[in-house]
């Protein structure tokens, strides 16, 4: 972790990632198993031994992190059900901050669609996912990312259309 990070830092982190756990949690399916506690845990272990210079840092990592654990969690409860027969875990827009345009979307084909994105433009990809799963301001993402506030939003506004299309199709 950071160095000279004290204990109510970390618990200030800490308390922001629950809250964005639940957040992830809350929009989800109607009934989730994963608890925000369990997607937290889960997330700060994968954390533990990266080192971070910012809170925005933090956030950015713990991003693309949670992101992982949300998609591994799905596989793995889905590969169960062997019969063939999936059930679709959803998110629903509109809660998150300027959510994508869409009702519904797909845990795994959005997931699908970002790996994709990554492989066009990296950077865009890391927008979405910093804005989407880490909850991140806009000035956050520009910072950590060290490109101008202007590049960011144009990469979020390309990248939520690039991704409308993507899970449409």
């Amino acid at each position: 972790m950071q160095s000279g990070a004290n204990e109510s830092e970390l618990e200030s982190l800490y308390s922001e990632l629950r809250k964005l756990a639940a957040f992830h949690l809350r929009r989800g399916a109607p009934r989730p198993s994963l608890q925000p506690t369990l997607l937290v845990n889960e997330t700060w272990i994968r954390l533990a031994r990266q080192p971070w210079k910012s809170k925005s840092y933090f956030l950015a990592l713990a991003s693309g992190a949670m992101r992982k654990v949300l998609i591994d969690y799905v596989r793995a409860r889905y590969a169960q059900k062997r019969s063939g027969a999936w059930a679709r875990v959803t998110i629903e827009s509109g809660a998150e901050p300027e959510g994508l345009s869409v009702n519904l979307i797909d845990v795994l084909a959005l997931d699908e669609a970002l790996n994709r994105l990554t492989e066009l433009d990296v950077r865009k990809a890391r927008v979405v996912e910093m804005r989407f799963f880490g909850g991140m301001e806009f000035a956050e993402i520009a910072e950590t990312l060290d490109v101008s506030l202007a590049t960011v939003k144009r990469d979020w506004q390309f990248s939520r259309a690039w991704l409308y299309e993507a899970l449409a199709g």
